[in-house]
């Protein structure tokens, strides 16, 4: 990680936690926010604007200088995506000091920093462990005195991260994990979940899957023993199954760390299935993937993956074709703003980006625009901010809701292709539909399961 100059001294840094952690929780059971009243002001930090706030989390920033973290697997089965996230983030510090790309094009963003201040990056890789995430994140909390981070692909990951924004009273937006608790029982005052997850996906398929590979399926389930793999196998069996035209042929699970697949591949032969949904992700999807290939599972068998990137299906070039998935945004978006990032990062990296690469971008200029509409980095003031917060940039038209923190945009059901066809696109999956925003009600699980009154924001 690299660490700024000027290290928060420890016996301050205790003194903003013992101030950061007083405050009533509301107390409001299930998905009801609380907006709060703004808080009491105080004594303290300059917000940018000359109104004073208490100290809070590591509000505020010293000198004009702010430091953003990127906290993500840039090593380890998810490193391939995680270093596409690094990309992402990268070109945003450079874009929010500099100009550049999707600052630019948005006129609520300077190019000169955030609030004027200008963007320090510091980073860390969390080689898709949870306890090496808590490790990095603690310590740039600590000494490098962030007032916000992003990155990580692992729904464990994600989870325990928000635990640690909500105690630290630091704003975060997750990786492209897909785990329902995440804005579900797990929910977060300080977290704010800028992709889909299971239930989203789940419901996606639910409609689309029949209508592209017929009614009349047998679905066998292969999936991660956690959350993430759980999560997606419950909502396909409740889209597809329990209340679709599919059959269930049953499951297979794979222990954490498993590596080979022979037992699940002859579960999944045995059943006579003809489709599967493979609840797995990254290098190690990928790594499933062909196996199932080499043991000649998948000319007969049709494959999906809940949450599908180009990485996980480069490994089968030409095999790839057909395997069907869900994005949360692909190169072929339909909107100016994904064709200026696109432009920008090829100009860049000289390559086409993924969705890795836009997440750790728009997230970092989501962030940077909500503290500008708010006029100061005060942590419970941009919280309340991004809880109203609307935009429309790549990801098209987008929106927090304050009952559970979860984004309400466009999906991509998309299919994996052929060598040529890859190459003329630059990526190895193809937009099938673009969904509009589908979403639940905050009675409707897992929504009801978030008790965000009980997260509280800290100046109460």
């Amino acid at each position: 990680m690299t660490k700024k100059t000027t290290q928060t001294d420890s016996s301050r840094r205790q003194y903003l936690k013992a101030i950061g952690a007083t405050g009533i929780a509301a107390g409001i059971a299930g998905c009801s926010g609380n907006g709060g009243d703004g808080g009491d002001g105080g004594d303290g930090g300059d917000g940018g604007d000359g109104s004073d706030y208490a100290p809070i989390g590591n509000f505020p920033p010293e000198g004009d200088t702010v430091a953003i973290g990127f906290n993500g697997p840039t090593s380890g089965a998810l490193g391939p995506d995680g270093q596409d996230q690094e990309k992402g983030y990268d070109l945003a510090v450079q874009h929010l000091n500099n100009g550049g790309g999707l600052v630019d094009y948005w006129d609520r963003l300077s190019g000169d920093g955030i609030m004027g201040h200008e963007v320090e990056p510091t980073k860390a890789d969390t080689a898709g462990s949870a306890d090496t995430a808590q490790d990095n994140i603690e310590r740039m909390i600590q000494q490098d005195n962030i007032q916000f981070w992003t990155g990580g692909m692992s729904s464990t990951v994600t989870l325990a991260m928000e635990n640690v924004a909500q105690r630290e009273k630091v704003p975060f937006m997750g990786g492209n994990s897909t785990s329902a608790s995440i804005s579900g029982e797990n929910c977060s005052r300080y977290y704010f979940h800028p992709t889909f997850h299971a239930e989203i996906i789940g419901m996606a398929m639910g409609d689309a899957a029949p209508s592209v590979l017929g009614e009349d399926r047998e679905l066998f389930h292969i999936y991660i023993d956690y959350s993430y793999g759980q999560s997606n196998r419950d909502a396909a069996r409740k889209y597809l199954t329990e209340n679709g035209p599919w059959e269930d042929a049953g499951e297979a699970a794979i222990a954490e760390g498993e590596t080979d697949h022979s037992s699940q591949i002859q579960a999944l032969e045995e059943s006579g299935a003809d489709t599967l949904y493979f609840s797995s992700f990254g290098g190690l999807a990928a790594s499933g993937l062909s196996q199932m290939r080499d043991a000649g599972l998948t000319d007969d068998i049709d494959v999906i993956i809940p949450h599908v990137s180009a990485f996980t299906l480069d490994p089968l070039g030409a095999d790839a074709e057909g395997v069907l998935g869900m994005e949360p945004w692909n190169p072929a978006a339909d909107n100016e703003p994904s064709q200026v990032f696109i432009d920008a990062y090829q100009e860049e990296y000289d390559e086409t980006p993924n969705q890795s690469s836009l997440h750790t971008y728009e997230s970092m200029m989501v962030y940077a625009a909500a503290v500008e509409e708010a006029g100061t980095f005060h942590p419970p003031t941009v919280v309340r901010t991004l809880e109203e917060f609307e935009w429309s940039l790549a990801w098209g038209d987008s929106a927090f809701r304050e009952a559970d923190h979860q984004v309400e945009r466009p999906w991509y059901l998309v299919q994996g292709v052929g060598d040529d066809r890859a190459e003329e696109l630059g990526i190895r999956t193809e937009v099938i539909e673009t969904t509009d925003p589908l979403i639940y009600g905050t009675d409707e699980f897992p929504a009801s399961e978030c008790a965000m009154g009980e997260n509280e924001y800290g100046d109460e």
